[in-house]
């Protein structure tokens, strides 16, 4: 979170804990109470709070794998992952090679491969 938002959030605490202590002499003043209560949580929640890392890399790239059922075939496909994918899920397309229906076979997520440091040798 950036400094500003910080710097807020000490103030909007600083506000609530002096009404607090500004309503302690007073014993019909339950409300006041919880409202000062209410906003130093305000405060502390904004002085606490952190951001998304900025080293945050999106999730790696999944992949549906898609078989004929009929086991004499050897069609197969690969496609985008959809929502709502599952292993063995039978689909309504069918095999441009037999005809026969095709289903998810496998599901899987693509891994980045790390770079190989050069060695200089």
């Amino acid at each position: 979170m950036s400094v500003l938002s910080r710097l807020i959030g000490l103030f909007i605490s600083v506000v609530g804990a002096t009404l607090i202590f500004m309503t302690m002499n007073d014993p019909q003043s339950f409300i006041w109470l919880f409202v000062g209560l209410l906003i130093i949580s305000i405060g502390f929640n904004l002085l606490t709070a952190r951001g998304q890392p900025k080293g945050h890399k999106p999730p790696p790239p999944t992949i549906t794998e898609i078989r004929c059922s009929n086991t004499a075939c050897d069609f197969k496909e690969i496609r985008d992952f959809k929502k709502g994918d599952f292993v063995l899920k039978p689909l309504e397309t069918k095999c441009p090679k037999c005809g026969s229906l095709t289903a998810i076979e496998g599901v899987y997520i693509v891994k980045e491969e790390e770079p190989k440091a050069k060695s200089n040798f």
